[in-house]
């Protein structure tokens, strides 16, 4: 047990163990003369009861947790055409402060789920240029379910009116307990997730509804609005991958088809195997269906595309990162509980590696998260290239980190000098940490959607496809 989290269990042990002359007993540190023995400071002897636990995860109603920390966004684009002496653009890097203040809310619903527990995280991020300065607010909503702490999904909504809902089928395991240094555990791609995004200056959305399977599969329909992306222009967008790499992005504009074909990797006799990518002015077109263009590329993924894997591990008790920048009052030893994310998308064209890393120590519950996430992009969305399907991948990196400390909480084991707070249940704070972090993901993932639509579609206004 951590040194703190003991000397918290011992404080709270003092008024409850054996009666109040056993109680002063212990807590004097002497012998009352009736043949009661003192308890050890540094642990359980024979004959006495051992300290009670705290929570791993302590929390009850009402309770608020603020974190605050730092946030770093990198950008890096590479040269289409790769000849001698060529050397990538310069790494954009843009850094700002993040704080979120979180409040427990319980016995909530969501997701099929009841008796939830609601993280309503308030967030503000301020970029250091001083130009720009976001806020939002995310409900995660969670529940411990035997020795499982499950993750039912998210609702998010930013100042613009941008929202997201993100329903977890099924819910997703956040840790298991009580803490094994050593245990590992995993989830599937399995969710729903549906978009609403300020569009157009009379506030008609953009709206996007993906349900993505447990092996990362996954179908999409988005709706852009008149004016969206031209004047004069609307458009409905269909994307479907499949565990072979396959896939489609068909959509209509203004009253316009076009339909984007994606074949499996074909082996070669020499070299990587080869994707061929099939533009069709049609919806639905079959095998005798003749292209407007026709694109083949080394494959990127290799001879198969792992579409979704994930890895969560107790990695026991470690120093917290430097990063965290704790307050001398917090433990500098903890819990590390790292889940890893890696996803392919074969039709976009892109792939995301994300490890997100919770510190955690009993009777504090989450003193730190640590957070990052690298997006590599395959495929040309700039616009200045004949297709958006190039043979000189990467084109594109883009990298997000977040480093999130605890500041203070309402319920502080150290406001106190000798109770501890009572714990309601055990709420893991990691996955409210994460949910804004996560939309910002995911608004990289939109761009890329948004590009390569606009790019086919100017591409085919001026006869560039070929």
């Amino acid at each position: 047990m951590h040194r703190e989290a003991r000397i918290v269990a011992r404080r709270f042990g003092c008024f409850l163990l054996m009666g109040f002359l056993v109680t002063l007993a212990a807590c004097a540190g002497g012998n009352t003369g009736l043949g009661v023995p003192p308890l050890s400071v540094d642990g359980p002897s024979r004959g006495t009861r051992p300290d009670p636990i705290p929570s791993t995860y302590p929390g009850s109603n009402g309770e608020t947790l603020v974190y605050s920390g730092k946030m770093t966004q990198k950008f890096q684009s590479f040269p289409e055409v790769v000849a001698p002496g060529s050397t990538p653009e310069p790494v954009s890097v843009t850094k700002g402060n993040v704080s979120q203040t979180i409040t427990v809310r319980t016995r909530q619903s969501f997701n099929g789920g009841k008796q939830l527990v609601d993280l309503h995280d308030e967030e503000s991020d301020a970029y250091a240029s001083g130009l720009k300065v976001t806020t939002s607010t995310t409900d995660s909503f969670e529940k411990r379910q035997a020795s499982q702490l499950l993750n039912y999904g998210s609702q998010y909504v930013d100042e613009s009116g941008d929202t997201m809902t993100t329903s977890y089928a099924p819910p997703r395991v956040e840790d298991t307990l009580p803490e094994n240094p050593g245990a590992q555990w995993s989830n599937g791609a399995g969710a729903l997730v549906l978009e609403g995004l300020a569009g157009d200056k009379k506030g008609s959305p953009i709206t996007v509804s993906r349900t993505v399977h447990d092996d990362g599969t996954y179908s999409e329909s988005t709706t852009y609005p008149p004016g969206y992306s031209a004047l004069g222009y609307t458009g409905v967008g269909q994307i479907q991958e499949n565990t072979d790499g396959t896939g489609t992005y068909a959509f209509v504009a203004n009253g316009s088809p076009l339909t984007i074909v994606y074949s499996q990797p074909v082996p070669q006799l020499s070299g990587p195997p080869l994707i061929t990518i099939g533009v069709y002015q049609q919806l639905d077109p079959t095998s005798g269906s003749t292209p407007i263009s026709v694109n083949t590329l080394a494959s990127w993924y290799g001879t198969a595309p792992a579409l979704y894997n994930e890895i969560d591990r107790d990695f026991g008790e470690v120093a917290v990162p430097a990063s965290c920048a704790l307050r001398s009052k917090f433990p500098k030893s903890a819990t590390e509980i790292r889940k890893t994310i890696d996803t392919t998308d074969t039709v976009l064209g892109y792939t995301d590696h994300e490890v997100s890393a919770s510190y955690v120590v009993p009777g504090f519950g989450v003193l730190c998260s640590t957070l990052q996430d690298t997006q590599t992009l395959y495929y040309d969305f700039n616009g200045d290239q004949p297709f958006v399907f190039t043979e000189a991948p990467p084109l594109e990196i883009a990298s997000l980190s977040e480093t999130l400390a605890l500041k203070s909480s309402s319920a502080d084991v150290h406001k106190s000098s000798r109770i501890a707070p009572p714990a309601s249940s055990d709420l893991d704070i990691a996955p409210a940490l994460r949910a804004g972090f996560e939309r910002a993901v995911e608004t990289n993932r939109r761009r890329f959607a948004n590009h390569i639509l606009k790019t086919l579609l100017a591409a085919r206004t001026r006869g560039a496809l070929r």
